[in-house]
């Protein structure tokens, strides 16, 4: 699963990328120009789990980042990228609410309202000449049509009108079977969206003056995550023993970049379960209303061909027995079969046959 940046020139994406991957845009491989880097969800339960166990190893939850180059207003629909971004999964839009004397502004001024409508703009003007594009070419292939073809010129149809009254796919209300008709086309607008409110350091000032501008965006169906990209890295770039009372002093809970890995990574409709053990502690990513086999074969395809049962306890429940001994003398572990749907926070043990 992969998660596109997109923004404007100067707002902060490239440490965005930084913070969330742990790799600088410059030195992540580069492919036509477009940086890719694998971000890590900083999961809290994942930490507690250690703490339980002792592992040798703990890993978290992984996925994709892509970084293209920035947008530019007017070029969006023919910069070479877009397809790149066409092919992520979700998008993550970087907005700037910072002040910075040494960090210029395309647009002359900082008015996040203003970018926000900009880039959904060109994003969905992509979207609309797709659409219309698409329309076109099946108008030509009419007397080929079939029943298929002919369900997604209607829905293209409604997109279109959709599109035209300046509103993103996603809140158009599509049915699966509607999304499927279309899947191919891999519109913008109908990606998941998380948009990262980049701040000045003050958060508690910016996020009363921004606050309406995120329930905004949250109508319009995106995830919104607050934070001060610059001051992310500084906490970043400590080491870890310093960083809670850093955190503490500016009256931080958590680092935003951990709470923003989490967004993003809900956005892409994935869901993490844990094994567990004195060898490793991990967070497997899988996507939501995924079968037990289907996360068995997360760890090792053989798991999944030769799947017998599933052990299972909530993460909850593991941490509330106090230790995996404890759970099992409670009997709280469950045995699951092939069509039991793996819940966010399942800790697995699978029983397969090679």
């Amino acid at each position: 699963m992969k998660l596109g940046i997109v923004g404007l020139p100067q707002v902060g994406k490239k440490t965005v990328f930084q913070i969330l991957t742990g790799i600088t845009a410059d030195k992540a491989p580069t492919k036509d120009g477009i940086a890719h880097a694998v971000a890590v969800v900083r999961d809290p339960r994942v930490d507690r789990l250690s703490e339980m166990f002792q592992p040798k190893k703990t890993r978290y939850a992984e996925f994709d980042m892509v970084l293209p180059p920035d947008i530019e207003p007017e070029q969006t629909r023919s910069a070479n990228w877009l397809e790149a971004i066409r092919k992520a999964e979700g998008l993550l839009h970087v907005i700037r609410g910072f002040t910075s004397p040494g960090v210029f502004h395309i647009s002359g001024s900082v008015d996040p309202r203003r970018d926000l409508e900009l880039v959904d703009m060109e994003l969905l003007l992509a979207d609309l000449d797709l659409v219309e594009k698409r329309l076109q070419r099946m108008a030509k292939e009419h007397q080929k049509s079939n029943v298929a073809q002919e369900r997604e010129r209607q829905i293209l149809e409604r997109a279109k009108l959709h599109l035209e009254s300046e509103k993103p796919l996603r809140t158009m209300g599509l049915s699966e079977d509607d999304l499927r008709a279309i899947r191919s086309l891999n519109f913008l607008t109908l990606k998941p969206l998380v948009a990262a409110l980049n701040i000045d350091e003050n958060y508690a000032a910016a996020r009363e003056k921004y606050q309406n501008l995120a329930d905004q965006m949250e109508s319009n169906g995106a995830a919104v995550v607050f934070l001060s990209a610059a001051l992310e890295k500084e906490i970043s770039e400590l080491p870890p023993e310093e960083q809670a009372p850093f955190l503490q002093e500016m009256g931080i809970e958590e680092p935003a970049a951990h709470r923003l890995s989490r967004a993003a990574f809900r956005s892409l409709g994935l869901l993490s379960f844990f094994t567990v053990g004195d060898d490793e502690v991990r967070a497997w990513p899988v996507e939501s209303g995924a079968l037990a086999p289907v996360a068995a074969g997360r760890i090792h395809s053989d798991m999944e061909r030769g799947f017998i049962r599933a052990e299972i306890i909530t993460y909850e429940e593991l941490i509330k027995a106090g230790s995996e001994k404890a759970a099992h003398d409670a009997n709280l572990y469950r045995l699951k079969g092939k069509d039991y749907e793996v819940q966010d926070g399942d800790v697995l043990n699978i029983r397969f046959n090679v």
